[in-house]
């Protein structure tokens, strides 16, 4: 249906814009809806399956993974990041698998790193990334793998997830 969509609209690629509250969309998720996580903390790029990712700058691969259960990222890659002394890490979800890059590989910006995955590679969502930034202190506080944010901690989402749209140019 999105595809179907981008194409009547003659478009080439979507966007899931970062903080969009998505209640409705995670109505058959009960664990999000309960914890009330539901504002986005990335953006999902939406562009057809096989799709080549580039890493938007220089990092080392700090994880790299494959959540099997359904509603989750699928394969993912996280990257870590120093820009003039400051550390935080890049996240890339619903990718192929096998991932093209290792745990302590060194990336450049503008270097493959992966492609987007279908269905199966992706827990079970549409093709598309979901890119997101994480501090040290998400890494710390044992927010790694969340995807969404209740209203409680939206005051704080800067101290752990600032806003990924630095990473595009349009």
């Amino acid at each position: 249906m999105v595809f179907d969509e981008l194409e009547t609209s003659f478009h080439q690629w979507g966007i899931g814009r970062y903080l969009e509250e998505r209640k409705t969309l995670l109505r058959d998720y009960p664990n999000i809806i309960e914890e009330q996580r539901y504002y986005h903390l990335g953006l999902d790029i939406i562009v057809p399956y096989d799709t080549s990712m580039f890493s938007p700058l220089d990092a080392e691969v700090y994880k790299t993974g494959k959540e099997a259960t359904l509603g989750n990222y699928g394969g993912y890659i996280i990257l870590q990041h120093d820009v003039n002394g400051v550390v935080f890490y890049s996240f890339y979800g619903h990718l192929k698998t096998p991932q093209m890059v290792s745990v302590g590989e060194k990336i450049k910006a503008g270097q493959k790193l992966a492609h987007i995955g279908q269905e199966s590679d992706s827990g079970g969502w549409f093709c598309h990334v979901h890119v997101q930034i994480l501090t040290q202190a998400a890494i710390d506080d044992g927010y790694l793998d969340w995807g969404y944010i209740s209203p409680a901690l939206l005051p704080e989402v800067e101290t752990y997830f600032p806003s990924p749209y630095f990473l595009f140019k349009y």
